[in-house]
Protein backbone atom coordinates (compact mmCIF):
# COMPACT_ATOMS: atom_id res chain seq x y z
CA UNK A 1 0.00 0.00 0.00
CA UNK A 2 1.02 3.40 -0.80
CA UNK A 3 -0.43 5.27 2.53
CA UNK A 4 1.85 7.08 5.01
CA UNK A 5 0.23 5.49 7.86
CA UNK A 6 -0.68 1.47 6.48
CA UNK A 7 -3.01 1.04 9.31
CA UNK A 8 -4.93 4.46 9.08
CA UNK A 9 -5.21 3.34 5.53
CA UNK A 10 -7.07 0.61 6.45
CA UNK A 11 -9.05 2.03 8.90
CA UNK A 12 -9.76 5.23 6.49
CA UNK A 13 -11.57 2.69 3.94
CA UNK A 14 -13.09 0.38 6.12
CA UNK A 15 -15.07 3.46 7.63
CA UNK A 16 -15.48 4.09 3.82
CA UNK A 17 -16.67 0.71 3.68
CA UNK A 18 -19.15 1.03 7.01
CA UNK A 19 -20.89 4.45 5.86
CA UNK A 20 -21.51 2.65 2.61
CA UNK A 21 -23.08 -0.22 3.97
CA UNK A 22 -24.84 1.80 6.58
CA UNK A 23 -26.38 3.70 3.57
CA UNK A 24 -26.93 0.46 1.90
CA UNK A 25 -25.51 1.56 -0.92
CA UNK A 26 -22.75 -0.70 -3.12
CA UNK A 27 -19.74 -1.28 -2.10
CA UNK A 28 -17.16 -1.31 -5.05
CA UNK A 29 -13.97 0.97 -5.77
CA UNK A 30 -15.99 3.84 -7.83
CA UNK A 31 -18.11 4.08 -4.68
CA UNK A 32 -15.12 3.78 -1.96
CA UNK A 33 -13.87 6.88 -3.94
CA UNK A 34 -16.98 9.19 -3.99
CA UNK A 35 -17.60 8.14 -0.15
CA UNK A 36 -13.92 9.22 0.94
CA UNK A 37 -14.24 12.56 -1.24
CA UNK A 38 -17.46 13.22 0.98
CA UNK A 39 -15.98 12.31 4.18
CA UNK A 40 -12.99 14.88 3.10
CA UNK A 41 -15.59 17.46 2.74
CA UNK A 42 -16.16 17.29 6.47
CA UNK A 43 -14.94 18.65 9.06
CA UNK A 44 -11.01 17.24 9.19
CA UNK A 45 -7.70 17.76 10.22
CA UNK A 46 -5.04 18.26 7.81
CA UNK A 47 -3.80 14.70 8.48
CA UNK A 48 -6.99 12.86 8.28
CA UNK A 49 -7.32 14.93 5.05
CA UNK A 50 -3.47 13.64 4.03
CA UNK A 51 -5.09 9.61 4.53
CA UNK A 52 -7.62 9.90 2.83
CA UNK A 53 -6.17 11.68 -0.06
CA UNK A 54 -3.78 8.71 -0.03
CA UNK A 55 -6.25 5.94 0.03
CA UNK A 56 -8.39 7.46 -3.16
CA UNK A 57 -5.03 7.72 -4.90
CA UNK A 58 -4.33 3.85 -4.13
CA UNK A 59 -8.37 3.38 -5.04
CA UNK A 60 -7.84 5.06 -8.61
CA UNK A 61 -4.82 3.19 -8.88
CA UNK A 62 -7.32 0.02 -9.63
CA UNK A 63 -9.56 1.47 -11.43
CA UNK A 64 -6.90 2.89 -13.97
CA UNK A 65 -5.32 -0.21 -14.39
CA UNK A 66 -7.02 -2.76 -16.70
CA UNK A 67 -7.42 -6.53 -15.30
CA UNK A 68 -6.16 -7.66 -18.32
CA UNK A 69 -2.89 -5.88 -17.37
CA UNK A 70 -2.67 -6.88 -13.55
CA UNK A 71 0.42 -9.69 -13.17
CA UNK A 72 -1.97 -11.00 -10.27
CA UNK A 73 -4.80 -12.17 -12.42
CA UNK A 74 -2.74 -13.81 -14.52
CA UNK A 75 -3.20 -17.15 -12.69
CA UNK A 76 -6.80 -17.18 -14.18
CA UNK A 77 -5.96 -17.00 -17.90
CA UNK A 78 -3.69 -20.54 -16.89
CA UNK A 79 -5.84 -22.30 -15.61
CA UNK A 80 -8.74 -21.55 -18.42
CA UNK A 81 -6.13 -23.88 -20.84
CA UNK A 82 -5.93 -26.71 -18.63
CA UNK A 83 -7.92 -29.73 -19.65
CA UNK A 84 -10.44 -31.06 -17.20
CA UNK A 85 -8.00 -34.25 -16.48
CA UNK A 86 -5.26 -31.73 -16.12
CA UNK A 87 -6.91 -29.55 -13.30
CA UNK A 88 -7.53 -32.13 -11.01
CA UNK A 89 -4.13 -33.77 -10.85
Amino acid sequence: MLFHDEEQGHIIIGEAVINLAVSQNEININSLIIELGSMAEGDASDNRLAQIADARRWLKAFVETSPRNREELRWLSASRHLRPTDRDS
